[in-house]
């Protein structure tokens, strides 16, 4: 085999000679150019590889496509993968496994399998609310120029300027949530089960926190006036379906939206007037005990018995229970101010949210020097696991007068004869001990 200092010149001047034939080159030991009959150039490296007893030549790339100065650097390369033992023809195939991982693994599809864990997660109650806000702001690639990257490939600093960007929309909040939105993403990739299917050796969240940008939880302290309170009431008459009876019931009951929108009539006990939001629906996990006062009891006997389920507030016969609120919730908006201003034409009415009626009535409970304990319970705050359900029993009375004064609260505002709406008969409100028994409610 001939030996010469390979250049560009002299590896273009190399021709066919009729039978192939190797120049190899006198700087890089084992790397040279094979010739072949036709005149096809390919560069190679002649050495032992590792599991090999004897020398052998492999092909490096073909030139011109690949120059001579690429295969020098792929020859260095690949000798000193042999000084560590390792073939590599296995390196390459792990690199390109690698490579195709990284392709199928972008951001955009971790988040597609994160989203689907979602709803599973720790009880997960805002799973809705979390997975509009990820793909607004994580998923769009309008506003995400990662999107679309390897996860693996994704950089503390690339993320930090997206929370920047948020940040400075302005939208301090939403750059919060997005934060803490990937921020999870990540951590929940970087198990030990998953990291190594998603490629990930790092996580470049780990050292991010709010206060790195600035941002802190906004605290919301939003509650209704007096006259917002009778707008809203008189607003929910403006909507459609189920949707106005359940937006009373958030008012009459304080708890949570998805607490109110799953109710079945099994969990109504007509006999002692308790309603059991059972544990499955309720944040700590435990049955919840709500005792209903006759507003509440006439509201649930008003509603229509169907035959596809026992969803009370359904738009589907009863099978499922409504939900994604924010359309219904913006019409609510817009009826509230409808109503306030054939009040006042110049009344304006800020933001709320659905979150904001709950914190109504729990303060409005201090208000009516309801004790704090009580009230707490009242909208399932408070205590714990068993000794939170012996409380519930202990204290149904006091809930069931604190929910009471509400009542008269809301009546003293002119708003609760509207339920005369309903044509539903009264219902004995028993102030018998609460049982664990459940029945169907039904109007006597």
């Amino acid at each position: 085999m001939a030996k010469k200092k390979l250049t560009d010149i002299s590896v273009e001047a190399l021709k066919k000679t009729g039978s192939r034939y190797d120049t190899m080159d006198s700087h890089t030991p084992g790397f040279g150019v094979r010739v072949g009959t036709s005149g096809k150039k390919t560069f190679i490296l002649y050495t032992r590889f590792p599991g090999s007893s004897a020398p052998t030549r492999r092909e490096l790339g073909e030139y011109p496509i690949m120059s001579l100065a690429e295969a020098r650097d792929k020859a260095h390369d690949w000798q000193k993968l042999i000084k560590q033992g390792i073939d590599p023809k296995y390196a390459e195939e792990r690199d390109r496994a690698e490579q195709a991982r990284k392709r199928i693994n972008t951001f955009a599809a971790v988040v597609g399998d994160y989203l689907r864990y979602l709803p599973t997660r720790d009880r997960n109650r805002h799973s809705e609310q979390d997975e509009r806000e990820i793909r607004r702001e994580l998923l769009d690639d309008a506003r995400n120029p990662w999107v679309k990257k390897a996860v693996a490939d994704i950089t503390d600093t690339e993320i930090g300027e997206l929370i920047a960007a948020i940040r400075d929309r302005p939208a301090p909040g939403q750059a919060y949530n997005a934060l803490g939105h990937v921020k999870s993403i990540f951590a929940w990739a970087m198990w030990p089960e998953r990291r190594s299917g998603y490629g990930l050796r790092d996580n470049p969240t780990r050292d991010m926190a709010p206060k790195h940008f600035g941002l802190s939880k906004t605290v919301r302290t939003r509650v209704f006036s007096d006259d917002e309170i009778v707008a809203y009431w008189n607003a929910t008459y403006r909507m459609k379906g189920p949707l106005g009876p359940y937006f009373r019931m958030l008012m009459l009951t304080g708890q949570r939206k998805d607490e109110v929108s799953g109710a079945r009539r099994r969990e109504f006990d007509a006999s002692n007037a308790i309603w059991t939001v059972p544990e499955e629906r309720f944040k700590s996990g435990v049955d919840h005990l709500v005792p209903m006062t006759e507003t509440v009891a006439t509201l649930i006997a008003a509603m229509p018995t169907y035959s596809a389920g026992d969803c009370i507030f359904s738009f589907t016969s009863g099978a499922k229970p409504i939900n994604g609120f924010s359309r219904a919730k913006a019409a609510l908006h817009d009826a509230m101010l409808l109503e306030m201003q054939r009040v006042n034409d110049q009344a304006e009415l800020p933001d709320w949210t659905l979150h904001d009626v709950r914190r109504t009535v729990r303060t409005r409970l201090s208000g009516l020097r309801v004790n704090a304990d009580v009230a707490e319970m009242v909208i399932g705050h408070g205590k714990k696991g068993l000794e939170r359900v012996y409380n519930q029993h202990q204290y149904a009375d006091e809930m069931r007068d604190a929910l009471t004064k509400w009542e008269s609260a809301l009546r003293r505002l002119r708003m609760l004869p509207k339920l005369d709406r309903f044509r539903a008969k009264k219902m004995h409100i028993s102030r018998a001990k609460p049982t664990s028994n459940v029945v169907v409610l039904r109007a006597s």
